[in-house]
């Protein structure tokens, strides 16, 4: 009697094992809080970064451009205005991307001119000198929490708040 037993896994059940659990985990991770608000901060670190590049480089080249905010999509887009007055699209690929992550609300933004908007689409515009009126935008995840970009024309300076700053500072 020559019996043998196998005690333990094989390599394909431990395979298997891995991939479930992997699976599972890349379903789980992104829906918990500290991920979402490491998205939110991302994404607000990088709307600050594209009104900073979009103002050094209306400036740099002389150029207009407008900054297309759409409340309803939570979508930024840049577009060049030509001589004309024509909204085109831009061609450089940092500027054709939307910096705001999926699953991020842009709630609000605030101008001068325009005051606060809660909806629909707005446009700022940035002149051959850059940003034209002081920008307030407010980003928040459905859970509560938000950052504040400011923007400010003449100096340049773009900030990131954590929270809801309703004012310029």
């Amino acid at each position: 009697m020559n019996q043998t037993t196998n005690d333990g896994f094989t390599l394909l059940e431990l395979v298997v094992v891995m991939v479930v659990l992997s699976l599972a985990l890349a379903m789980v991770l992104p829906r918990l809080p500290f991920m979402q608000e490491a998205n939110l901060r991302s994404s607000a670190r990088q709307v600050a970064a594209l009104l900073r590049y979009l103002d050094e480089r209306a400036v740099a080249t002389k150029s207009s451009y407008r900054l297309l905010i759409d409340l309803d999509q939570n979508h930024i887009k840049v577009l060049k205005r030509s001589v004309t007055g024509e909204d085109l699209p831009v061609n450089d690929p940092y500027l054709q991307r939307s910096p705001v992550s999926k699953g991020i609300i842009i709630s609000d933004l605030s101008t001068e001119r325009q005051g606060r908007i809660i909806s629909g689409q707005v446009l700022v515009p940035y002149g051959p000198a850059g940003l034209v009126e002081p920008l307030l935008i407010h980003l928040e995840l459905p859970a509560g929490s938000s950052y504040t970009v400011q923007a400010l024309p003449v100096s340049s300076t773009v900030r990131v708040f954590a929270g809801y700053q309703d004012t310029l500072q």
